[in-house]
């Protein structure tokens, strides 16, 4: 259990942002639908694990790039993980709740 879980946990923003102003946020958003533009392949088996491992319980994002790295051997920043949730989340929407997030950068963007 995460520090922040157990002590005054912080909950996912629900306040949009306004694309184009330029924020840390944006930009990792930006690089996460990049990210799932140049990798097609590795993006379907993200999704893929995500609703096997959705019907056993809680998945994380993380365990989910480091399967990409690990069995296709395909690079994904640690810092577009959050990102990746929220946009699998809204595309899918049988993952809604899957994912345990923490407030991020990128809370205020979605597609």
């Amino acid at each position: 259990m995460r520090n922040d879980e157990r002590y005054r946990p912080k909950p996912q923003s629900g306040q949009l942002e306004i694309f184009g102003l330029g924020s840390a946020g944006e930009q990792d958003f930006q690089e996460a639908r990049k990210w799932i533009d140049e990798n097609p392949a590795a993006w379907d088996f993200m999704v893929e694990q995500a609703m096997r491992l959705n019907r056993k319980g809680y998945v994380s994002v993380n365990y989910l790039v480091n399967m990409v790295r690990n069995e296709l051997h395909v690079g994904c920043k640690n810092g577009i993980a959050p990102s990746l949730a929220r946009i699998m989340e809204s595309r899918y929407p049988q993952l809604r709740d899957a994912f345990n997030k923490h407030r991020s950068q990128s809370d205020g963007f979605s597609e």
